[in-house]
């Protein structure tokens, strides 16, 4: 066992009793389960409804769709279903073949919606274009009427029973079972929840003859649903609804395992050779003064081992409590490395434990372990599963990964769309937006108040500073510039200088992560008009000691006045006067088109007088505009017919711009840009270039460029409907590849 000084193992009378003796301790054999022939209850379908139920469904179709209006000629439309029209509509409208079918429902005379919905012609394609709500709302305004249409929706679509909750039979019964989801799936059983909530007693009667057929996957899960019952309803409602098949099928209910501790494989799986508890680091108890033995380390482990990522064994959770945070991260990390599970990217009981038993520590290694995945392997391992960890976290540091796995993931379709959407939520929370949370994510690096950092050799000393691309450098203690920092010599401290050298070793990598992101950030900010408060500029970029390195070389507006930051991080003017925010002021990085010749002129000599150089190009940007001609028009044609080598278009994907989907052929034949209001514009080339041999067709020829009012509407706009900065950035965007 990984050796831990000074830390003896707690006696068992300090153990959590489950770790001594957990339930499956001296248990024998367990009895061979009762197998019973019950003859299933055939009583009519009844439907009930929960209070507001019925009303609230009534409304489900409208909140994905339009009503029909009120002078609709239904009898025309129900003519229309009754012959083969609508199966032709359906054909070359399907869009509105659904709004006139979910009209004639929910609208319509009850006679003429009774009518369709017993039409089984319609009922494939009704579950093919599935309006949301739609069955739901034809069971409330229909009731038994619809039942035959939903039970075939049932059986054609997975995870579609919840039109059936108001119905029982013993047809509703079976599909509530079939579509019960284990314990380890995430889809979880609102549906089946609501179901036996809503019926009771009724419900569990008719689903006791399949808990206690002849062993089999049914009867797993008819018992997996009585056990879901009692743990929410309590046991008493499975022994009543038992009573009518009699005293043995009472018995056999009773004998059920509904006890959540009880609910352990048997026999328990094997635990991995490389589980071993000797093998492993020893987990402390809470307060750091003993250790677990190995023989609760073992129990532990067995816990760990039957459980499932969003449901663990219940005693995990409890036992966890006594144990210390910090040493059970630990282990749960020398866990992970030491699983080999098949298929998944860590077994279900270790995903577990790393997503929820975890510390910072355990997401700095992970992260970068996430980031290098592959789209293949993510989707087979299910590794999109991992960025629980950090959302769980939700610390700076879990939320920085996060951030980072969000933009530079290997497999964009999972890791960074699920990454974007967990920041996105987390900032929804903290009441910002999501940019607004990356902000208050810039790590400080360790640097001082003064954003530096000194490095002690002992008989020498350094001092860090940053360039324009947060690039560090070093200088000695009375300001020279070095090449580089030396490596320690024989006259240095022999502890110290290892340390200070090796510490900025770790400052650039570091700073070079964090800089490509932030620079980039800040470039976008001002294409698209971002702004801060006077308080949010002194904190994210003024004080912090890392973003004032970037924040000095960029020209500020408050309003109609400019100001930079000074070296010692007052402000000032373009006279160099100091220069005071007003409160109410809102900060921008203003754009050269909207700065202005005459500011810009008189910026450039300010910077260069301090010897200043921008991170990005500010003052020295191409500013564009738009020709007369050119505001009314829905096309650049002053554009078209320009050639450039493809390698061009695809650069333009690293500056915001997105290629077009693969069309027919394996050709990528447009470049696409959404702008900070939602327009789309699309620059369209020819012959196109092929994915799988780009240099087939090197050069490429713009056929046109159009504005429309949002990807994918077809609907064009002029281009003056552009704002000023972005209107010049697509032209300079498109003067840089056609140059």
């Amino acid at each position: 066992m990984t050796e831990t000084p000074h830390i003896e193992d707690a006696p068992e009378s300090a153990l959590p009793r489950l770790l001594v003796e957990p339930p499956w301790a001296g248990a024998g054999k367990t009895a061979e389960p009762a197998v019973l022939k019950l003859k299933a209850i055939k009583d009519p379908t009844v439907i009930r409804w929960a209070p507001g139920q019925r009303e609230d469904w009534l409304d489900r179709p409208y909140k994905y769709g339009e009503r029909m209006p009120q002078d609709t000629d239904w009898a025309e439309i129900a003519e229309l279903f009754a012959g083969d029209g609508a199966l032709e509509l359906l054909k070359r409208d399907k869009k509105r073949f659904e709004t006139l079918f979910v009209g004639l429902v929910m609208q319509a005379p009850l006679e003429l919606g009774e009518k369709l919905l017993a039409d089984e012609r319609y009922w494939d394609p009704f579950v093919k274009f599935w309006n949301l709500g739609a069955d739901r709302g034809a069971v409330a305004r229909h009731g038994m009427a619809a039942y035959p249409l939903v039970m075939h929706q049932a059986k054609k679509k997975k995870w579609t029973v919840y039109p059936l909750v108001p119905f029982l039979d013993h047809a509703v019964t079976q599909a509530m079972i079939k579509d019960f989801a284990p314990s380890s799936s995430y889809l979880g059983n609102d549906d089946q929840e609501s179901w036996y909530a809503l019926h009771g007693v009724d419900a569990v009667r008719l689903t006791i003859p399949d808990a206690l057929r002849k062993p089999g996957p049914k009867r797993e899960l008819a018992e997996a649903v009585l056990r879901h019952v009692a743990e929410r309803h309590g046991d008493e409602i499975l022994v009543e609804a038992a009573r009518c098949y009699g005293d043995e099928a009472v018995e056999a209910i009773s004998a059920l395992r509904t006890d959540p501790l009880d609910q352990y494989p048997d026999p328990l799986p094997d635990v991995p050779e490389g589980w071993d508890p000797n093998r492993l680091p020893r987990i402390l108890m809470r307060g750091r003064e003993r250790a677990l033995p190995a023989s609760a380390t073992r129990h532990f482990i067995t816990m760990l081992s039957i459980s499932d990522v969003w449901k663990p064994y219940p005693a995990v959770p409890q036992v966890a409590e006594h144990l210390d945070p910090a040493s059970l991260a630990e282990f749960v990390w020398a866990l992970y490395q030491a699983d080999r599970h098949p298929k998944l990217w860590a077994s279900p009981g270790v995903q577990h434990a790393l997503l929820h038993m975890s510390d910072d520590r355990n997401a700095d290694r992970l992260a970068p372990i996430v980031a290098r995945w592959s789209k293949a392997r993510v989707w087979e391992t299910g590794g999109a599963s991992a960025l629980n960890l950090f959302t769980r976290l939700g610390t700076d540091s879990a939320l920085r990964h996060l951030h980072q796995l969000a933009r530079k993931a290997q497999d964009p379709a999972r890791i960074r769309r699920n990454a974007q959407a967990g920041l996105d939520r987390i900032a929804k929370e903290r009441g910002l937006t999501s940019e607004q949370l990356a902000d208050r994510l810039v790590p400080d690096l360790g640097l001082d108040a003064e954003g530096s950092m000194a490095l002690d050799y002992g008989p020498r000393r350094f001092v860090v500073g940053f360039d324009e691309q947060l690039k560090p450098f070093v200088t000695d203690e009375d300001g020279k510039p070095r090449k580089t920092l030396p490596k320690p010599g024989v006259k240095d401290d022999d502890t110290l200088a290892p340390v200070a050298y090796k510490r900025f070793a770790d400052l650039k990598k570091e700073a070079r992560t964090v800089a490509a992101d932030q620079i980039k950030r800040l470039e976008r900010a001002m294409v698209t008009g971002r702004s801060w408060t006077p308080e949010e500029f002194r904190a994210i970029f003024v004080g912090h000691p890392l973003m004032c390195h970037i924040a000095r070389r960029l020209v500020w507006s408050a309003g109609e006045a400019t100001f930079r930051v000074a070296e010692d991080r007052s402000l000032a003017d373009v006279h160099d006067d100091e220069f005071t925010l007003p409160p109410d002021a809102r900060v921008t990085l203003p754009h050269p088109v909207l700065l202005g010749a005459d500011a810009v002129a008189a910026w450039a000599p300010v910077l260069s007088d301090y010897e200043i150089l921008q991170p990005f190009p500010q003052l020295g940007r191409p500013a564009h505009a738009l020709a007369d001609g050119e505001r009314d028009a829905e096309r650049l044609t002053r554009f078209e017919g320009c050639t450039a080598h493809f390698g061009r278009f695809l650069g333009m994907t690293s500056r915001g711009w997105d290629l077009g989907e693969k069309e027919t052929g394996g050709f990528r034949r447009q470049v696409n840009l959404m702008t900070p209001d939602d327009r789309h514009v699309m620059v369209a080339f020819e012959p196109g270039i092929r994915v799988m041999d780009p240099e087939e067709y090197a050069e490429q020829t713009i056929q046109y460029v159009m504005l429309m009012t949002g990807r994918y509407s077809g609907k064009a706009l002029p281009f003056g409907a552009l704002d000023q900065v972005t209107a010049s950035e697509v032209i300079a965007e498109l003067t840089r590849v056609t140059g």
